[in-house]
C-alpha cells in the first residue's frame, strides 16, 4: 500500500490530468464490462452508478445502453465534461462532484454499480469502506463491475515514481485474491487477474489488473 503526503495532493490534483486533455482515457468503455454485460445478457434499465466515472466513457456508454445513470467523481472538470457530453447526446445521466472515500451509498437501489480502477484510488480502510457501501447499494439481483490495480503493477515498484501518467494517484495497490475476498458476500460471475500491456493512454505501459463482475442473490 502506498500512502503518503506526496500521493493525497496528487489524488486532489486529478482536475488538472483532465483539464490538460478532455477525452484522457478515450471514449470508448471499457471492453471487459461490455463484454461481462453481453455475456451475461444484461438488459438496459434501472438505476445505475458509476464510482470514479472520469469523463465518463463508461457512464455515457452505459447510459445509451439504457440505464438512468449516476456518475460520481471527485474532479469538477471530469464532471463538466461528463454533462457536457450527456447534454449533447440526450442521455439520462446526473452527475456528481464528490469524495468517494466519504460518500454515502444508498442501499438497496442500484441495479449495477462499477468502479473501474477507483477503489484503489483510495487507502486501504477507505476502499473497503467503499466497498462494502457499494455491496448495500445493490438491489437483489444487481451487478457489480470492479477492477483495480495489483501489486504486481509497475506502479507499485516504482513507490509512485513516474510508471504511468496516473501511477502516482493510486493509494492502495490490491493483493492476489483480495477483491474477490473484499466482495465475498455477492455471487461471483467473472473473475480475472492479469498482466497486460495498456494502450489506451499515452505511451504505451503495462498494469497488472484485477477484474470482478458478481450479483446480489442475498
Amino acid at each position: 500500500m502506498l500512502k503518503s503526503g506526496i500521493l493525497k495532493m496528487a489524488f486532489r490534483d486529478f482536475d488538472g490530468v483532465y483539464r490538460s486533455n478532455t477525452s484522457f482515457y478515450g471514449e470508448r468503455p471499457s471492453p471487459f464490462l461490455v463484454h461481462y454485460l453481453d455475456k451475461f445478457a444484461v438488459d438496459g434499465h434501472g438505476a445505475g452508478l458509476d464510482l470514479g466515472c472520469g469523463q465518463g466513457r463508461n457512464a455515457l456508454y452505459l447510459a445509451g445502453r439504457g440505464f438512468d445513470m449516476q456518475a460520481v467523481d471527485g474532479s469538477a472538470e471530469a464532471i463538466a465534461v461528463l454533462e457536457s457530453r450527456a447534454r449533447e447526446q440526450r442521455l439520462n445521466i446526473s452527475g456528481q462532484v464528490a469524495d468517494l472515500a466519504a460518500l454515502d451509498i444508498a442501499e438497496d437501489r442500484y441495479r449495477l454499480i462499477i468502479a473501474n480502477t477507483s477503489l484503489d484510488h483510495l487507502d486501504e480502510a477507505g476502499g473497503a469502506r467503499l466497498a462494502a457501501g457499494m455491496q448495500r447499494g445493490l438491489l437483489r439481483g444487481g451487478l457489480l463491475f470492479v477492477s483495480v490495480f495489483m501489486q504486481d503493477d509497475p506502479g507499485y515498484a516504482a513507490q509512485g515514481r513516474q510508471a504511468s501518467e496516473t501511477a502516482a494517484y493510486v493509494m492502495h495497490y490490491y493483493r492476489p485474491g483480495e477483491l474477490r475476498a473484499q466482495f465475498a458476500g455477492l455471487t461471483l460471475l467473472a473473475y480475472q487477474e492479469e498482466y497486460a500491456l495498456d494502450t489506451g493512454h499515452g505511451v504505451p505501459h503495462y498494469h497488472a489488473i484485477a477484474r470482478l463482475f458478481a450479483r446480489r442473490d442475498d
